[in-house]
């Protein structure tokens, strides 16, 4: 599924299974590459490896990276992505400094930044999320999507927490 406006990539960490397939893919999509030093997606391991949580750019509304860079380099495009001019980039990481989910890595051939582009340049979406389709860890999804799953999620929380005792007969 190609990217809408305000489309992201939702992630199921406890799905991940630690392959870094979405690594390769990513590398591949974007360099020709199968490296994942080349991947704009990476596999956090926690836990001495038991738990896998992949980190790539969560496009911010109010993305704090775009805000920072002193060379205007980082930007929005009309798919709702945060990514970097590499014509504008100096190099100086502001953005991953910056950064709540530590999304930005620095390309090792250029020096400068990059983030995950939701694949525009390809037209038939994230291939990150195309090679985790076993596991199911990484979905496009649009930000209003994953705001109704979420309040239905706390709702059913929420009634469950808030459930009246009921009362046994004692005999």
């Amino acid at each position: 599924m190609p990217p809408d406006t305000n489309s992201f990539i939702h992630i199921d960490s406890e799905k991940c299974s630690g392959c870094r397939l979405c690594e390769m893919a990513c590398a591949m999509m974007h360099t020709g590459r199968c490296s994942p030093k080349h991947s704009r997606i990476h596999i956090l391991s926690l836990g001495g490896g038991s738990s896998h949580v992949p980190l790539l750019c969560q496009a911010c509304e109010q993305a704090p990276c775009i805000k920072c860079c002193p060379m205007n380099a980082r930007g929005r495009t009309a798919e709702g992505a945060v990514v970097t001019d590499p014509d504008r980039c100096i190099g100086c990481r502001a953005c991953i400094y910056i950064c709540p989910f530590a999304a930005p890595v620095v390309s090792p051939h250029m020096g400068k930044t990059m983030t995950c582009d939701l694949c525009a340049d390809d037209g038939t979406g994230p291939w990150c999320v195309k090679a985790c389709r076993d596991c199911g860890a990484l979905k496009v999804s649009e930000a209003r999507q994953v705001v109704a799953r979420k309040c239905r999620e706390g709702a059913a929380i929420a009634k469950n927490a808030f459930k009246k005792p009921t009362r046994r007969k004692t005999p």
